[in-house]
């Protein structure tokens, strides 16, 4: 007994990408400068008033730590937020769910500890990465989460 060869069929077979796949507009989140802004600009100048105002604690910067930190805060917002909040936004469009941009600006807020090793390795200086990381983080999520009604999901 012989088996039947297979039969090829006249359509054509449509591949998952290439030229034949179907095109579907996919709806894609997009925020705006005024929302960027709020995102990263706010949560940002919050945090260096945070260390200014830490900064006039009697007894709270007799060493002398926490006011260098400021301009290492503005740094670590240039190098790392500002590029870091972009890439996170295009990286992420096509996902609709606003908790996973909000972790996405926790993870880039969170780059913003190890900025303060460039000021140098001896002393307080790397204990110092929680303190500019953590709250950097939560508060780039937070700035974030208010953006969240400028943004808006559309169809491309």
């Amino acid at each position: 007994m012989t088996t039947p060869a297979p039969e090829k069929t006249t359509s054509r077979r449509r591949s998952s990408s290439g030229k034949y796949r179907s095109i579907r507009p996919r709806p894609r989140l997009r925020l705006g400068a005024v929302g960027w802004t709020v995102s990263w600009l706010v949560p940002t100048a919050l945090m260096g008033a945070l260390l200014l105002s830490l900064s006039f604690v009697p007894g709270l910067d007799s060493a002398g730590y926490l006011t260098p930190l400021i301009p290492l805060l503005a740094v670590a917002a240039v190098a790392v937020g500002i590029p870091g909040t972009l890439l996170v936004s295009w990286l992420l469009r096509h996902h609709l769910n606003p908790v996973v941009h909000v972790l996405g600006y926790v993870l880039v807020g969170l780059l913003y500890g190890p900025v303060v090793l460039f000021a140098g390795t001896g002393g307080l200086v790397p204990m110092l990465i929680p303190i500019v990381g953590f709250p950097a983080g939560v508060l780039l999520g937070a700035g974030r989460w208010i953006a969240q009604p400028l943004s808006r999901a559309e169809t491309v």
